[in-house]
């Protein structure tokens, strides 16, 4: 009865760790618009990701080196493709395109189209892992996605949108290309954590979007420039970002993702826009209207429900 009752208690931890630990992911998340999109009006957002990158690798290789020397390369052809595609895309290229949307299109509407994620994470995962959600994830899922819709438009007015969603909008095409690459980061992250530990995980993605984010610096007509650095604020502003939304929540996130399926793990993430709100609330003085919040409740209630 003992050992019945431990492996009842281990199975039960199994399910609550893993998106306990990508909703703390998603809230160190929360934090980064309030330092990011400050700082792109004096840094190239090429070189804020790459720096971010840069710092990830130095601080991860010596523990790798240290505790996985013997395993660093051990990879399967289908794991080493997993993690290129999450550095590559994942970590270098949709954080660029994010980024950069900040530069044309208001931030609250790149947000809202990264909730875009969960339709496209279901659709991959599906076809990749096989995982086949209940009637229950979807009716949950449908409330968190309206929910977070009317925490984005109060008063469902679509009318700012008008522009934003033509293709020739240079902003929003950013930020669809930066969900849909993250949608299926979120997929091939998953293969990747099955047989490979979270740091490993973590080490793999940062060095490949280190390496895609040097090409872009190389293959860029006004590459950032390191003298930006001697802004004492700036430097600060980039070791944040690198160290707290950066490479800790990418940590916390792949030791949840390694035991969280990929479709629940991306609606767990929706707690970083109502992280961000708050944050913003109090420390940009943009409280929330009364509909705002009563959807913010909505979609954290179905996204707990999603997480059982």
């Amino acid at each position: 009865m003992r050992s019945q009752f431990a492996s009842s208690r281990s199975i039960s931890g199994r399910i609550f760790s893993g998106p306990f630990l990508i909703g703390i992911a998603a809230l160190l998340w929360a934090t980064d618009a309030l330092v990011r999109y400050p700082a792109i009006n004096s840094v190239d957002p090429t070189f804020i990701i790459f720096i971010e990158h840069l710092l990830g690798v130095t601080l991860l290789t010596p523990w790798i080196y240290r505790h996985h020397r013997k395993n660093v390369f051990s990879l399967s052809l289908k794991e080493w493709l997993a993690a290129a595609f999450c550095g590559i895309g994942g970590s270098a290229l949709a954080n660029v395109l994010f980024t950069a949307s900040f530069l044309y299109v208001n931030p609250s509407v790149a947000v809202l189209l990264q909730k875009l994620q969960p339709v496209m994470v279901i659709f991959i995962a599906y076809l990749f892992l096989g995982e086949r959600p209940n009637r229950k994830f979807f009716l949950w899922g449908a409330v968190a996605l309206g929910a977070g819709i009317v925490l984005s438009f109060p008063n469902l007015n679509f009318r700012p949108l008008s522009r934003g969603v033509d293709l020739h909008s240079q902003g929003i095409q950013y930020a669809l290309g930066a969900a849909f690459i993250w949608a299926a980061s979120t997929v091939a992250g998953k293969m990747l954590v099955l047989r490979t530990a979270p740091v490993l995980a973590t080490f793999w993605r940062f060095t490949f979007g280190l390496v895609t984010l040097i090409v872009l610096m190389a293959l860029a007509k006004n590459p950032g420039s390191w003298s930006v650095l001697s802004n004492s604020q700036t430097f600060s502003s980039l070791l944040y970002l690198s160290l707290v939304p950066g490479l800790f929540a990418m940590l916390i996130y792949y030791s949840g993702l390694s035991r969280t399926q990929a479709s629940i793990t991306t609606f767990v993430e929706l707690i970083y826009p109502i992280g961000a709100v708050v944050l913003n609330t109090f420390f940009l003085h943009t409280p929330l209207e009364t509909i705002q919040t009563i959807a913010a409740a909505i979609l954290l209630c179905a996204v707990t429900l999603i997480s059982l």
